[in-house]
């Protein structure tokens, strides 16, 4: 006797708080891949893409780590990374791998400063674009980043900061080198990046599960100490910050998970919450293991005077 789609039907995966709770203790849950099925009769045209902003994913991600941010710390995170720079309303800052602008505009907010925040994805930059000019930032502009364009004038910019987000850069001594060279005489920069830890290999299999995307490269914080020097920035502050940064992670799940509109936010977009989960876990585990660290480098540029003061 032939078998009745229900006994042939797979069994549904956890619900979201088994899965967050597994992820929280350690353990892992089956998850149920569901079988190809035939494929279905041509349709109409597929309907266009969401905008990125009406994404679940992108739903999911703000509402875990803030407004505006797409990683753990939100504003709080940024303005420490920029409290070395004693910001006032005379100077121009950069905002590297800006995601959807949360810290271009909670450093706009706080200095009021002008802030360029640049971003490498076109759909995100346009996106934090649309949410500075929703919420009348008008000096906190989003641009898109392109590798092969990037030429910023020289002398022109007192401070330079970034957030976790030079680990997707392959040419950072490139990139850094066109920092130095937008930076004022004395100007400013300070970043956080995920780094290898001493004795990880650059083609460790671990760090492909750490990355956001293909092409992720992540120094040594030997080679971040290399390239400074060579460009002669006096390196001020370099500190391990991956206990911080790991708490913020954590701090942010466990919000998530017990407050009500992040519970809404879960049951509405189960998938995307999980994948934001799967991310996460393995990033704090690599933290944990000592594959990865979350380094800070606070440094001032050198005038031709020599070392700065």
């Amino acid at each position: 006797m032939a078998a009745s789609p229900q006994s042939l039907a797979q069994p549904p995966n956890p619900p979201f708080k088994a899965r967050f709770k597994a992820w929280w203790e350690g353990t892992e849950l089956p998850v149920h891949i569901p079988a190809p099925v035939a494929a279905a009769p041509a349709a109409a045209p597929d309907a266009p893409p969401l905008p990125l902003l009406d994404r679940p994913a992108t739903t999911v991600a703000p509402q875990l780590w803030g407004q505006g941010f797409t990683q753990p710390g939100g504003g709080s995170f940024v303005l420490d990374l920029v409290k070395p720079f004693a910001l006032n309303n005379s100077m121009t800052v950069m905002d590297f791998g800006a995601g959807l602008g949360g810290g271009t505009r909670a450093v706009c907010d706080q200095f009021d400063v002008w802030v360029q925040g640049l971003e490498a994805s076109p759909e995100m930059a346009s996106a934090a674009q649309e949410l500075s000019t929703r919420k009348g930032a008008k000096k906190a502009e989003i641009k898109l980043y392109r590798a092969q364009d990037f030429q910023p004038k020289a002398a022109s910019i007192d401070c330079i900061f970034s957030h976790a987000s030079l680990y997707r850069v392959k040419e950072k001594d490139k990139l850094l080198g066109l920092f130095e060279r937008a930076l004022k005489p004395r100007g400013q920069i300070s970043i956080t990046d995920f780094v290898r830890a001493p004795g990880v290999a650059a083609d460790d299999p671990r760090l492909r599960d750490c990355a956001a995307e293909p092409g992720s490269a992540f120094w040594l914080n030997d080679d971040y100490q290399k390239q400074f020097k060579a460009l002669k920035v006096d390196v001020r502050v370099d500190e391990d910050q991956s206990d911080h940064y790991r708490a913020a992670v954590i701090e942010a799940w466990v919000n998530f998970i017990t407050d009500a509109p992040g519970m809404a936010c879960a049951k509405a977009y189960p998938d995307e919450a999980v994948a934001e989960v799967a991310l996460w876990t393995r990033r704090v585990a690599a933290l944990d293991s000592g594959t990865l660290q979350l380094r800070r480098y606070y440094g001032i540029k050198m005038g031709s005077g020599g070392k700065a003061q």
